[in-house]
């Protein structure tokens, strides 16, 4: 098993936990929220934030000051997906290979889950924050979660949303719908890299740093979707960058984000090369 791998299960098996209720009156929108949880994600967004934290960190074994946020923000993608696939937004049926949420579990309890998945993610943080007593590790703790709920409104992935359902095809423009992922994708996949940055303890200039290298690998990521879409399904019609960019020229860009989120970590004290290693794949793998 590897490091990554390693990490990924005990990710899971916290996550995991948090679902142990008793479900005696809810158990359906439990059930429900664990069908979207764990069905198969590539757990992209928390294992980032994990994997951030680890470059920096001082604390090199212990996960606990983390493994809540990335669980958060697990949470927050999720309860996204739940709601995007929704007949009032894209209205899917399919996600994974599998039917989507409302398709199994009706329209109403969908929207029930994704709305306890965004509260639970607050739970947690507020549970995790409680009970911090070293005053800079809570100014920390702090400054983390108020990144992630400004990066996941109406400033971030919830803005992103609105542009995707709100403009018809003949309005889209190269940079409307580069603006789409930014917010809608990329900003949460931001937030994941900075969040690990802050809780590490890692300094104001270099928190720019990540994120301009979270915001780099965010869009990368997007464009390597709209590749790996377009040899899937070409004939979907939905909107992409391919609408605007040849394949090799939407590759070469790819190359040149991936290029400069790299160059943004110049000068910074790396402990080692998972975290490279991991973004390299993640945007490679239409390749």
């Amino acid at each position: 098993m590897t490091d990554i791998d390693n990490l990924l299960e005990k990710f899971n098996n916290y996550l995991s936990s948090l679902l142990d209720y008793d479900k005696s009156l809810q158990h359906k929108v439990i059930d429900s929220i664990k069908y979207s949880l764990f069905s198969g994600g590539k757990r992209i967004r928390p294992m980032l934030t994990i994997l951030t934290y680890k470059e920096f960190s001082k604390e090199d074994d212990s996960l606990d000051t983390i493994l809540p946020f990335a669980a958060a923000i697990e949470m927050i993608h999720t309860y996204s997906l739940i709601h995007d696939d929704l007949p009032a937004m894209d209205d899917d049926d399919f996600r994974r290979e599998k039917p989507t949420n409302h398709k199994v579990y009706t329209e109403g309890i969908a929207i029930l889950a994704g709305d306890g998945l965004l509260n639970m993610s607050m739970e947690i943080l507020l549970r995790h924050i409680e009970n911090l007593e070293d005053k800079d590790e809570l100014k920390r703790a702090i400054r983390a979660m108020k990144y992630i709920y400004n990066a996941t409104g109406v400033n971030g992935m919830i803005g992103g949303q609105t542009i995707d359902i709100d403009f018809n095809l003949e309005d889209y423009t190269e940079d409307t719908c580069e603006n789409m992922y930014k917010l809608k994708t990329g900003a949460l996949i931001k937030a994941s890299v900075v969040v690990g940055g802050i809780l590490a303890g890692v300094e104001a200039d270099n928190i720019t740093k990540l994120a301009k290298f979270g915001e780099n690998i965010g869009l990368a990521y997007q464009f390597e979707d709209d590749l790996l879409d377009e040899e899937k399904d070409p004939d979907s019609g939905e909107i992409n960058m391919l609408f605007f960019k040849e394949k090799e020229e939407l590759k070469n860009e790819i190359i040149d984000l991936t290029n400069s989120s790299y160059e943004a970590l110049e000068g910074l004290d790396l402990k080692d090369n998972l975290l490279k290693s991991f973004v390299a794949k993640l945007i490679n793998r239409s390749r």
